[in-house]
Order: C-alpha cells, then structure tokens, then sequence
C-alpha cells in the first residue's frame, strides 16, 4: 500500500477494524479512478469525505473530527 492509504487504514482501524478501513480506502481510491498505491495529497479532501461519512453513525462528532485531524497531521 501507499503511504496514505497506509494512514489512513491506520487511523480508521481502531473504530471500524481493518477490512471495513481498507475497504474504504480502496473505494475512495477506485472512485477517483486509480489504484490505493497511488493516493496522493490531492486526493485527501475526497478521502476526507468518506471517513466522515463512514464514522458518522459509530464515533461521536468530536471522534470524527479528530479522526480526519489526526489524518491531514500524519500526512503532512
């Protein structure tokens, strides 16, 4: 895997375990038409969007938006 989707399967696990994080990861990806390998920054908004909406019914507001904070932290 790529090192952003590398983190960001690493941030989702705790809440969602990892083949759900995967899956996620890899749809966003699928979606913007390129294989998880090659996430980039660019595509961190979109990522961004589908963990929100993934967490939204399992982790509280305040879990949700550190979640994606500790995201865009380990990415920078």
């Amino acid at each position: 895997m790529g090192q952003l989707a590398d983190v960001c399967v690493a941030v989702l696990e705790p809440y969602i375990g990892r083949v759900v994080a995967d899956t996620v990861v890899r749809a966003t990806a699928l979606s913007l038409g390129k294989p998880m390998d090659d996430l980039c920054l660019d595509d961190l908004p979109a990522l961004t969007k589908n963990i929100r909406r993934v967490l939204e019914p399992v982790a509280a507001r305040t879990t949700e938006h550190g979640t994606v904070r500790d995201l865009e932290e380990r990415v920078e």
